[in-house]
């Protein structure tokens, strides 16, 4: 038992409500269970109670058991003054200083249904490898959560917000840049997420803007602050050498130390293919903010990613000087390019539509629902706990549920807890 559980019982009104009686026997009835209080002070504002038919208005403070007040030093705290209602889960001790001031007190252990009790004490004692409510999950849980998926995807939508709120202050508030820098973290890939931003972050962007223009410059600049292209013999790497060191010069760009892996990766998704296909979309569209805000739908973000392709070069290559016996001209498949629009596109767009104030919202919710579900092993666990998702938008909900309420057992604060606890 703890303070939490009987916040969320007295908040949501999970005991008896019928026949309440002080522990001195007086007629306790609820009108308003008042506010949480997230700072100091008493534990709910602004409450409405009537004790032996007289109204009462203000706070209400909530003990495990009533000599808690004592231990907590509530009798020498001034802002404890104005307590209407003490509640306790078990009155083991009477308060003289509340007794004086004639502030009544309700025990609750008589009130709150056992199984609520056994539910609560499943979410927060049992053992679980997953979640901690794997056991007592069903999918009926989800049916009364109104608009669950949508909150939850929203509130991952507003942490990415975050970020790009605080690159466009690095940025020099110029969206084209941010962009930029987002999307190299989403060619990246989870494994080069950092290492691709990172050329973005160090890297002064009016000089990686003056070379959008021509693709193989782009690349030199790309590749040659990421590789030694001193070590490479073949004409390619030669061409995108000879280039880079006239660009050092030029900007007297000193070469920081970019770590990119190439293990746990298939070929198609090596940095040196994502890099190439990174160059292309940058130099395909100049203005490509413009166009990101622009699309309104699904496939007018698929047809920007359509002609993404590495240069000619990685059309048998995967790696420098190594020619592949698989030739093939290296696009985004359908799987990319939606991860592309779901971790770059719509993050940037959700991020500018807040910062005009125009809400763009069920355009997002929109194409969200049409992206796939997205494939991993937190997904994989939920799917093996009866869930079916229909797309992206779901599998976003639940990654955010699973990191930010599953991970840290926030079950009071879930849909899917409250439900459990009805």
């Amino acid at each position: 038992m703890n303070e939490s559980f009987l916040h969320y019982v007295w908040m949501y009104k999970k005991f008896e409500l019928f026949n309440l009686r002080t522990t001195s026997g007086e007629k306790l009835e609820i009108i308003h269970c008042g506010t949480l209080n997230p700072d100091s002070g008493p534990d709910f504002n602004f409450a409405k109670v009537i004790i032996n038919g007289t109204e009462w208005a203000g706070n209400v403070e909530i003990h495990v058991k009533s000599s808690d007040w004592t231990k907590h030093k509530h009798d020498l705290n001034p802002n404890y003054d104005n307590i209407v209602l003490h509640i306790v889960y078990e009155d083991d001790q009477e308060i003289l200083s509340l007794k004086l001031k004639k502030i009544p007190t309700l025990e609750l252990k008589n009130y709150i249904a056992a199984s609520l009790i056994n539910n609560y004490t499943h979410l927060e004692k049992k053992a679980y490898s997953f979640i901690p409510c794997e056991k007592l999950f069903t999918n009926l849980l989800l049916k009364p959560s109104i608009g669950f998926t949508e909150k939850q995807f929203f509130c991952k939508l507003e942490e990415k917000q975050k970020k790009i709120t605080q690159l466009l202050i690095l940025k020099n508030n110029d969206w084209e840049a941010v962009l930029a820098s987002v999307l190299a973290y989403s060619f990246g890939l989870k494994i080069n997420a950092e290492a691709f931003e990172q050329i973005f972050m160090e890297t002064d962007y009016k000089i990686l803007r003056k070379q959008f223009s021509n693709l193989t410059h782009l690349e030199s600049l790309l590749f040659g602050l990421c590789f030694n292209l001193d070590t490479y013999e073949d004409e390619y790497a030669e061409i995108l050498k000879e280039q880079f060191k006239f660009l050092q010069v030029k900007y007297r760009l000193t070469k920081t130390t970019i770590n990119l892996k190439f293990s746990k990766l298939r070929p198609a998704n090596f940095p040196t293919i994502r890099l190439s296909q990174l160059s292309c979309i940058l130099t395909q569209y100049q203005n490509l903010f413009s166009y990101v805000i622009g699309a309104k739908t699904l496939q007018q973000y698929i047809y920007i990613l359509d002609d993404v392709q590495a240069s000619s070069y990685w059309n048998n290559h995967y790696v420098f000087d190594k020619i592949s016996s698989h030739n093939q001209i290296k696009k985004l498949s359908l799987s990319q390019k939606e991860l592309i629009i779901l971790n770059a596109f719509l993050p940037v767009k959700f991020a500018y539509s807040k910062s005009i104030g125009k809400c763009m919202d069920d355009e997002i919710i929109s194409i969200m629902e049409e992206l796939s579900p997205e494939k991993n092993t937190v997904i994989q666990k939920f799917e093996n706990l009866g869930i079916s998702f229909n797309s992206a938008l779901e599998t976003q909900a639940f990654l955010h549920l699973y990191k930010n309420q599953c991970l840290n057992k926030k079950c009071l604060k879930c849909d899917i807890g409250y439900n459990i606890l009805k």
